[in-house]
C-alpha cells in the first residue's frame, strides 16, 4: 500500500520539476523577445503568452484540464479581438493616410459622419491649467516646457523617461496578467474581472465612434494647439537604456492604430479599474500604494502628449461607472435570491468589496 500511494507524489512532484523549468525557459524566452522586438501589444500575441503561460501550469493534468482553459478564456479574448479589429471603423483615415501618417484635423469626419473633436479638450484642458495659475497653456505643454530639456534627438532625455515609458507601456500587460492570476486563483473572480474589461473595451470603443478626439501630439502637429509644440514621449525611455528596438516597437504599434481613439483614456480606464478591483484584495497596508498606478499613468499620459486631462477624467470615470453598475447588478441577484430563500434582508455589502 505504500509504494501506491507514493507514486502519485513522485509522479506530481516530477510534473511539477517540469513546470519549474518550462516557467523559466517561457521567462527566458519572452525577455529575449522584449529585447530584440519589443513589449506585445497585439491581443492575439497576448493572448497566446496568457495561454502558453497558463498551458504550463497544466502541464500533467490531462487535455480535459487544457481544455476547461479554453474555454474560459476564449469567448472573451474573441471579444476582445472583435474589439481591436473593430477600432478601424472608428477611425476617420483612410489607408492611404494611415500609411503615411497623414492626419488632417479640420473638416475632418469618421464613416459614420461624425467630426473630428479638436477644441473641446483643449478649452477644458486649458481652464484647468489655469486653475493651478498656468493661463494660456495645457498641462502637457506645462509638463514638457518645464520637465523635458530638448528635442528628442537622444541629445537630452530626462532621468525619469524610462518609467513613463514603462508605466504607459504597463498597460498591454496588467489587464492580462490580471486575469491569469485570477483564473489560477478564483475562476468566479476570472469571469468577474474579464466581464468588466469586455464592458469597458465596448464602452470605449462606442465612444471612439461618437466622439472621435484628436489627442494633444495630433492637435499640435496640425497647428491646432499654439504656443510651443508638443512631443510625443512615450518611447523615449527605452532609448535611454539602449532598448532602441524597445522602442521602435512601440512607437510602430502607435501608428497601427486609430491616431483619435483618445476620449476617454482606456490607459487610464483600466488603470483604475485594476486598482479599484484589487482594493479589497490584497492587504490593508499595501492597498493604499494602489491608486499610485492610476496616478503615475495620468502623469505619463499628459507629460508624454498622448491624452489631454479630460480625455485621463473620462476614463477613470469609465472604470468608476462600469464597477458601480457591475457592484449594483450583483447585489440586485443577492436581494432576489434572498427573498426567494424567505429571507428578504437586505445584503450590506459596499460596492468594492472581494466579490464585485
Amino acid at each position: 500500500m505504500a509504494v501506491t500511494q507514493e507514486q502519485p507524489a513522485a509522479y506530481e512532484d516530477a510534473w511539477q520539476a517540469r513546470r519549474r523549468w518550462a516557467y523559466v525557459g517561457f521567462a527566458v524566452g519572452l525577455t529575449g523577445f522584449v529585447v530584440l522586438f519589443g513589449i506585445p501589444t497585439d491581443r492575439l500575441g497576448l493572448a497566446a503568452l496568457a495561454t502558453g503561460f497558463l498551458s504550463i501550469g497544466l502541464l500533467g493534468m490531462g487535455w480535459r484540464a487544457w481544455g476547461r482553459m479554453l474555454l474560459d478564456w476564449l469567448p472573451f479574448q474573441a471579444v476582445l479581438l472583435a474589439y481591436d479589429y473593430s477600432r478601424g471603423f472608428a477611425s476617420p483615415y483612410s489607408d492611404a493616410q494611415m500609411a503615411a501618417r497623414d492626419y488632417p484635423t479640420h473638416d475632418v469626419h469618421n464613416a459614420f459622419g461624425l467630426p473630428l473633436q479638436v477644441r473641446a479638450p483643449i478649452d477644458f484642458d486649458r481652464w484647468f491649467a489655469g486653475l493651478f495659475g498656468a493661463h494660456d497653456t495645457t498641462p502637457t505643454q506645462w509638463l514638457q516646457g518645464h520637465l523635458h530639456p530638448g528635442p528628442v534627438d537622444g541629445s537630452a532625455i530626462p532621468w525619469f523617461a524610462i518609467v513613463v515609458s514603462l508605466v504607459y507601456s504597463s498597460h498591454y500587460l496588467v489587464t492580462p496578467v490580471t486575469a491569469v492570476v485570477l483564473w489560477m486563483r478564483d475562476r468566479l473572480e476570472f469571469r468577474r474581472w474579464m466581464s468588466a474589461v469586455v464592458t469597458l473595451a465596448v464602452a470605449g470603443l462606442t465612444t471612439y465612434v461618437l466622439l472621435p478626439t484628436a489627442p494633444p501630439w495630433l492637435a499640435s502637429t496640425q497647428g491646432d494647439l499654439g504656443g510651443p509644440p508638443v512631443l510625443r514621449l512615450t518611447s523615449e525611455g527605452f532609448e535611454q537604456i539602449g532598448l532602441r528596438m524597445v522602442g521602435s516597437a512601440l512607437t510602430l504599434g502607435q501608428h497601427l492604430v486609430n491616431p483619435v481613439a483618445a476620449m476617454p483614456s482606456l490607459h487610464v480606464a483600466f488603470a483604475t479599474l485594476a486598482a479599484v478591483f484589487w482594493w479589497s484584495r490584497v492587504r490593508r497596508p499595501w492597498r493604499f500604494l494602489l491608486p499610485v498606478y492610476p496616478l503615475m499613468m495620468c502623469f505619463s499620459l499628459a507629460y508624454a502628449g498622448e491624452h489631454y486631462v479630460l480625455d485621463e477624467v473620462a476614463g477613470a470615470a469609465y472604470a468608476l461607472v462600469v464597477l458601480m453598475a457591475f457592484g449594483a447588478v450583483r447585489r440586485r441577484r443577492q436581494r432576489k435570491s434572498l427573498e426567494r430563500s424567505g429571507n428578504p434582508s437586505t445584503p450590506s455589502e459596499p460596492v468594492f468589496t472581494a466579490s464585485t
